[in-house]
């Protein structure tokens, strides 16, 4: 998970991200450990620091609301229709029992899964039926996880300048601040196009040129970073066998797992401005010259 990286891959992460421009924010990856353990919990600093921060994320990878469920941990996850076979009933207070129950015929051999977020903001389950608790998005679950979720997924995207910290004051917002907006992605059966879902109920919550502008300039950061990847790849990734834990150097595994978040965030925000029908302004596409948007 992003937050058990190595510095080296912090860094990139958090500049691939436009330091807290996109999801997932830092406040819910790279300070979870010291804000959660060492200041809540009152952790170790001293020689039992790294035992006490693998511990921590072991635990917060596998644990359902702080509790350890043996084999109902086991299962792995998809809100792909034709793939997900259970539904998980969540106990909603203490003495409850949790429950997974098969919700088509699952043959023997066959993996079993389950959904971790199937009350999500874009899921078409209605919330007084809904009977898990889990409402992550996909950079939620790339953060708690470690993975990328396949089709159907969630985001949400914030073109604010303000700081996203969960405890930052209220005191001076304003309507003009609150421009947060999501996007639902699916593939389609039978083309395999990935394709954006508005929400219809309030079009406030829909996003403005401003906000289409926006994702435009994060969409071509994110392609110049595509472009200068071999590079950064020979200045960042550790030689094979090579023993070196110092903070200028990541893992080849960290690599992988950043440009497989790289990809699904160029993609959501790829569909997101072209299924937008809302034009840029003219300035910026007189600007971009060649550098159309073309679909992933």
């Amino acid at each position: 998970m992003p937050g058990e990286w190595s510095t080296a891959a912090q860094n990139f992460f958090s500049d691939m991200l436009g330091r807290d421009e996109l999801p997932p924010y830092e406040h819910t990856w790279r300070t979870t450990f010291e804000t959660e353990w060492i200041e809540g919990c009152f952790g170790s600093t001293d020689e039992y620091y790294e035992m006490e921060r693998v511990a921590y994320w072991l635990a917060s990878s596998r644990d359902e609301d702080t509790l350890m469920v043996p084999v109902y941990d086991m299962a792995n996850h998809s809100n792909d229709p034709n793939k997900l076979n259970t539904l998980s009933y969540k106990p909603d207070k203490a003495g409850d029992s949790f429950r997974l129950v098969a919700s088509k015929k699952i043959l023997p051999g066959e993996q079993i899964y389950n959904s971790y977020n199937r009350c999500n903001q874009c899921s078409d389950v209605d919330a007084k039926d809904c009977e898990t608790y889990s409402f992550w998005r996909t950079p939620d679950l790339f953060v708690r996880f470690g993975f990328v979720e396949d089709y159907p997924q969630n985001w949400e995207f914030d073109p604010t300048t303000d700081d996203h910290n969960d405890d930052s004051s209220d005191d001076d917002s304003s309507d003009d601040d609150d421009r947060e907006f999501d996007v639902c992605l699916q593939r389609e059966e039978g083309t395999g196009e990935v394709v954006a879902l508005w929400g219809e109920d309030d079009e406030e919550d829909l996003p403005d040129g401003q906000d289409i502008q926006w994702l435009g300039m994060h969409y071509k950061r994110l392609q110049k970073i595509q472009d200068d990847k071999e590079t950064l790849e020979k200045e960042l990734v550790r030689g094979e066998g090579v023993d070196d834990n110092g903070e200028n150097k990541m893992t080849r595994g960290e690599w992988e797992s950043i440009w497989k978040y790289h990809e699904a965030l160029v993609q959501a925000i790829n569909t997101a401005i072209l299924s937008s029908n809302i034009e840029e302004d003219s300035d910026d596409s007189e600007d971009s010259g060649d550098d159309s948007r073309d679909e992933l």
